[in-house]
């Protein structure tokens, strides 16, 4: 059987980081491994990032576009691709908006079910105390912690982090009637992926806890807003940095893409938490921002220029 694993998370969690450098040590164990993302819009931004990474030593897929009906027929098509070609784990990267009983569900579906075992869930929750979770964030975020095997807690830099960690999933649990808290929890930051949590990680598991409480509005709110082109003028992390905690952009959760310089790319990366600007030889000239309740016009005034489309 092939082993599954999904890791989950909310947007700018970390998870396409942390898949990379899960992957690897997947890979340092010998197996052929594949790897299916999600992406939270219709521009492959993250598999750009997770190919410059790993290059060809594992598969790389996109499931993009569409509603939920076309894109679970397109995920199924990846995955009997995949078994046809001989991979021993699959690794899927859902979208930060994804409700993993969708996926379990898809795995007992013929003929995925004669190829397939469901292997490990894992969550990847960022630990910033400046994030401010809506209702229906929090919702998501509970239901996928609690089909977790493992959470892991992202961009931890200081020992005490860990323990906040643990006071928000108590609030968590609390709000939405399931212990969250009986979860394994580990601390993880850039590149500290050690060999003995990356195997707790790998024989982590799943769940099959379910919220006690159901949202009563559960209207999405997240959108997505795309520039392409774009210009800025001035240091850009400052510019950045100073829209990622303007509220009267709205509560932007992520803003990834890549800025042309000369021949290369500047990578940019950015949460609330932090914001990651990276020279490399790869790129496509789009910003996506996304969040709840955005402002295009307020947000586009801090580009220098840009194009919708």
């Amino acid at each position: 059987m092939i082993k599954v694993d999904l890791i989950t998370g909310f947007l700018g969690a970390g998870k396409t980081t942390f898949l990379i450098e899960y992957a690897q040590k997947i890979l340092a164990e010998g197996k052929k491994v594949a790897i299916i993302v999600n992406d939270y819009g219709a521009i492959n931004v993250d598999r750009l990032l997770i190919h410059k990474e790993l290059g060809d030593r594992c598969q790389i897929e996109m499931v993009i576009g569409g509603d939920r009906d076309c894109g679970r027929r397109r995920l199924k098509t990846k995955l009997i691709t995949m078994a046809l070609e001989g991979y021993q784990q699959v690794l899927v990267e859902p979208s930060g908006l994804f409700e993993a009983d969708d996926f379990f569900d898809l795995l007992y579906e013929e003929p995925l079910e004669r190829w397939y075992e469901m292997g490990n869930v894992i969550t990847v929750v960022e630990c910033c105390e400046k994030l401010v979770y809506s209702d229906y964030a929090k919702y998501i975020l509970a239901k996928q912690i609690s089909k977790a095997g493992a959470i892991v807690a992202s961009k931890m830099e200081q020992p005490q982090q860990l323990q906040n960690m643990k006071v928000f999933l108590e609030d968590l649990s609390q709000e939405f009637h399931c212990n969250l808290t009986e979860i394994p929890l580990h601390g993880w930051n850039k590149g500290n992926l050690d060999d003995q949590t990356f195997h707790e990680l790998w024989n982590s598991g799943y769940g099959r806890r379910e919220p006690g409480k159901a949202l009563q509005n559960k209207e999405q709110t997240f959108e997505s807003l795309f520039f392409f082109h774009v210009e800025i003028s001035g240091d850009v992390k400052n510019v950045v940095e100073q829209l990622m905690q303007n509220p009267e952009a709205g509560n932007i959760f992520r803003l990834k893409g890549f800025l042309k310089r000369g021949d290369d790319w500047l990578e940019i990366n950015a949460t609330k938490m932090d914001v990651n600007i990276t020279r490399t030889a790869v790129g496509q000239e789009v910003f996506i921002v996304i969040g709840e309740g955005l402002n295009h016009d307020v947000i586009a005034n801090y580009w220098t220029s840009y194009m919708n489309e």
